[in-house]
């Protein structure tokens, strides 16, 4: 683990200091161009470059994107030197739990002091000066692609969002990512997920029939970030979990005008409140699947108030059709998700989410010696986890062929495959699991012998080559 890092401009200036920066000195427009740049460099060989755009059009707030679009720079976020280092970790934490439980995995998780100790601290954040008048239109907020809010002409998003809040008395805080569409200088419409933990808040202010505190905050720690992004189990402390992250805990600071704490250290902290008896139509918007998600019913946030950093620099990202920056995000919870998948089927080796299906929870998973009825058994236990729950497809193969080598898990995956046996179904029909382990076949494998592999290797030179 190397030191951790504590905001947005330490981990740029990182970036910058590692040859992993591109700042844009000419003008960009948010309306499109910057979104169409930052697609064309995140689909470059190993992601491209984390962009800085010094005059995006409209704003005097430069705007940061594709920050987390290769390997290398998760690594760099979250201070490891190799993303398996939190498959390590996450195994040592569950370690001396006796019998996980997926019901109650976040309370067995909580209650591990090597956990617990991660918990933040008390913080300040001085830097911040509140906007004597709050205005989202000063803030060079995205429009990704052409159709996106064309249901009620608001094509602006806040797109890389951490999103605060808590129970009425104060509990169960949460943070998650939740897309932000900006509706005017003082309105947001947050689309959170119905069973997330902002929806469960907002279902208990509305049985109060009062307006729900909501803080969002851009910038800060990257592994704050990354905590909000995960789908941690039940009511896990994202920020918590955060500290767990990078072994240091978090610095929250009080939010100035409601009773909800944020990580000190953000570009901008946006306060409001949801009144659930008021609700908005959001969308369409343009996601990973390479179409627009059709407009839904969104809260409607009013903001109170709007802090900033002195020339803050604005993070963004763009989803679309992979690779994207939020693929390579994804990979750190596939690695923190294996150690979960191993202590609840010893069997599996690993776990490969190709960058195409990651969104649907689909996944590529090795096993140890497979025999026949394993992978019925596995596909089973993992449909039940909410984690693989809406899984379209888990495609099984041995562990020599591995998870993540994705061309020769294809060619098991045709040529060992018996549908009639090998194809297999859950109860509703919606889910598959494709048996690639060829555990059934008695035919015997090609493998290569090994003292002739051992003379070709030695005396390759030899040969001219």
């Amino acid at each position: 683990m190397t030191a951790p890092i504590h905001n947005l401009r330490q981990f740029l200036a990182l970036l910058e200091e590692r040859g992993e920066l591109s700042r844009i000195r000419v003008e960009a427009d948010p309306v499109l161009e910057i979104a169409a740049i930052t697609d064309r460099v995140c689909k470059q060989p190993d992601g491209g470059r984390a962009l800085l755009f010094l005059r995006p059009k409209g704003s005097s707030f430069p705007v940061a994107t594709n920050l987390f679009g290769s390997l290398r720079r998760v690594c760099l976020a979250l201070g490891v030197d190799r993303l398996d280092l939190l498959t390590e970790r996450m195994a040592a934490l569950l370690a001396p739990v006796p019998e996980l439980g997926v019901a109650r995995l976040d309370l067995q998780i909580a209650s591990q002091p090597q956990f617990s100790r991660f918990a933040p601290v008390a913080g300040q954040d001085a830097d911040l000066v509140t906007m004597a008048t709050p205005d989202l239109c000063r803030f060079p907020f995205l429009q990704s692609w052409p159709g996106d809010g064309a249901g009620e002409g608001h094509p602006r998003y806040i797109t890389l969002p951490q999103v605060f809040t808590a129970a009425p008395d104060g509990t169960s805080p949460n943070c998650g990512m939740y897309r932000c569409q900006v509706r005017g200088p003082r309105e947001l419409a947050v689309r959170w997920h119905p069973a997330s933990g902002a929806a469960r808040h907002f279902e208990h202010y509305r049985r109060r029939s009062e307006p729900m505190p909501v803080a969002i905050c851009l910038g800060g720690p990257p592994a704050a970030l990354f905590s909000a992004l995960l789908p941690l189990p039940g009511d896990l402390d994202e920020m918590t979990f955060a500290g767990f992250l990078r072994s240091v805990p978090l610095a929250l600071a009080a939010c100035g005008s409601l009773p909800l704490r944020v990580p000190a250290g953000c570009e901008a902290v946006i306060e409001g409140y949801a009144d659930p008896r008021e609700t908005v139509m959001e969308g369409p918007f343009g996601n990973h699947t390479g179409f627009y998600a059709p407009p839904g019913s969104a809260a409607l946030v009013r903001v109170t108030a709007i802090s900033l950093r002195p020339e803050p620099v604005i993070p963004a990202t763009l989803v679309g059709p992979p690779p994207m920056e939020d693929c390579w995000m994804a990979k750190a919870w596939e690695r923190l998700l294996l150690a979960f998948v191993r202590r609840l089927s010893p069997a599996v080796a690993d776990i490969c989410f190709p960058l195409e299906w990651v969104f649907h929870q689909s996944a590529i998973i090795s096993l140890e010696n497979p025999h026949p009825g394993v992978v019925r058994e596995i596909a089973g236990s993992l449909w039940r986890t909410p984690w693989f729950g809406a899984a379209r497809l888990l495609v099984f193969v041995d562990a020599a062929t591995g998870a993540a080598d994705l061309s020769r898990a294809a060619w098991r995956g045709i040529n060992l495959v018996d549908a009639g046996h090998d194809l297999i179904r859950d109860e509703s029909g919606t889910r598959l699991a494709l048996d690639a382990t060829g555990s059934r076949l008695p035919r015997q494998p090609v493998v290569t012998d090994e003292a002739v592999e051992e003379q070709v290797a030695r005396r390759w030179r030899e040969y001219g080559f």
